[in-house]
């Protein structure tokens, strides 16, 4: 996972992980995902209009054709954004790093990397989870916090097909995060 090479200044004016890279890295990536999100369309396509010239399975090619477009779509979707970092209001920078710490190990989770900047955390991980390769970057800006969790296969790709559990762990981060923020508020 590519955790040391984010650009944070770049990251928190553009409100996406910005990774430091070189130049094959994302030449790699966009032909991975353009074959990922063109193959399905793409081969179903080629289905529906041999059936279509031949007047053969018609019904069954065009829902197939259907479904391969909406899957398509979603992963498109997914993919455009899988670095969107996501806002969220805290208080004081010293006090957000503390419950982040804080959060990390009421979840069990791990910290990676906590440094002023950022906090890297990955959530615990068996053989029956999902958790394998996921991690939640955590960047400081002023009060709020800026966070994003994503899912890495194979030679650190960002895996689109883990988009919806993703902002799960996130939803998790926000309540959790805001209930530390009270708290710390409720005994000051």
């Amino acid at each position: 996972m590519r955790h040391d090479k984010i650009d944070i200044p770049k990251s928190k004016q553009k409100g996406r992980v910005i990774r430091k890279t070189w130049l094959i890295e994302p030449i790699f990536d966009f032909l991975t995902y353009v074959v990922l999100v063109g193959a399905y369309p793409l081969l179903s396509g080629l289905f529906f209009f041999d059936q279509l010239e031949n007047g053969d399975y018609i019904i069954g090619a065009s829902v197939l054709f259907g479904l391969a477009l909406i899957l398509g779509g979603l992963l498109l979707y997914s993919i455009i954004n899988l670095d969107r970092l996501k806002r969220i209001s805290g208080t004081l920078k010293d006090g957000n790093r503390e419950a982040v710490k804080n959060l990390t190990e009421k979840l069990g989770w791990t910290l990676q990397i906590h440094n002023q900047q950022v906090s890297i955390l990955s959530p615990a991980w068996s053989w029956f989870s999902t958790n394998w390769g996921r991690q939640i970057v955590v960047i400081y800006d002023r009060q709020d916090i800026l966070i994003n969790s994503t899912s890495y296969g194979l030679h650190d790709l960002k895996s689109p097909f883990h988009w919806f559990g993703n902002r799960k762990l996130e939803k998790i981060i926000k309540d959790n995060f805001e209930e530390e923020i009270k708290k710390r508020h409720a005994n000051n």
